[in-house]
């Protein structure tokens, strides 16, 4: 599959829902069959870390081998379908104005940036600090 760069057809303006979300900042949402969820980046050069799960059984979540194995790619892009563990589609890209992204890194811990860009680094931003508070407000962890 090779990059497929295809701008919607719909008018943001329309949307039922609309949201910025500050830089650094978590977000949770319940996206129901047919409806567009949309992430645009405002600022450039952002990386969006997302997770998917299926609202009515959270064990069932996106899952980036089964993905790329369905799609036989390891970029996701226009018309690819975002695989689920138990193997169900979850939601599909249908449109895409960058062409080529990678689900492959996962979400970024504190030990990976140390391993990426130094152990100084240990306490930058960390992505999975940031998912945490949304997924589990209790303060326990899965």
């Amino acid at each position: 599959m090779s990059a497929s760069i295809v701008a919607s057809r719909l008018d943001p303006a329309k949307a039922g829902y609309d949201y910025v979300l500050p830089a650094g900042e978590a977000w949770i949402k319940a996206v129901s069959k047919g409806q567009v969820f949309r992430i645009l980046d405002l600022e450039g050069n952002q990386a969006v870390d997302t997770l998917f799960y299926n609202a009515a059984d959270p064990t069932e979540r996106y899952d980036a081998n089964v993905t790329i194995r369905s799609q036989g790619n390891i970029y996701l892009t226009t018309g690819s379908k975002l695989m689920s563990n138990e193997g169900n589609v979850l939601l599909t890209i249908v449109a895409d104005t960058c062409g080529r992204h990678d689900t492959l890194g996962g979400a970024c811990a504190a030990e990976s940036n140390s391993v990426r860009y130094a152990l100084d680094k240990r306490h930058m931003h960390s992505c999975r600090e940031q998912l945490s508070p949304v997924l589990w407000p209790s303060g326990t962890t899965a």
